[in-house]
């Protein structure tokens, strides 16, 4: 899961956006003007599922972290 949700650029955007701060959904949509919110809310199942970002719910809003723990295990697998 984490190789394929590594292949999309959108993605690989969208972890670059979380690596600086925590944002909403509707701040990542802002971010992502080539992509409707239901395009960016797809690549992030994929992230979540890849277990990339972890999402909090705080009232009606969505907080997406990003968790780099999946990426390091891949390196050390690969790389060392």
């Amino acid at each position: 899961p984490v190789w394929r949700a590594l292949t999309s650029p959108h993605r690989r955007r969208i972890l670059d956006l979380l690596r600086a701060a925590r944002l909403t959904t509707g701040q990542l949509c802002k971010q992502m003007p080539g992509l409707s919110r239901f395009g960016v809310m797809q690549h992030l199942d994929v992230l979540a599922e890849a277990q990339l970002v972890l999402i909090r719910r705080e009232g009606r809003q969505r907080f997406n972290y990003l968790n780099a723990i999946p990426m390091q295990q891949v390196y050390d697998r690969w790389v060392s």
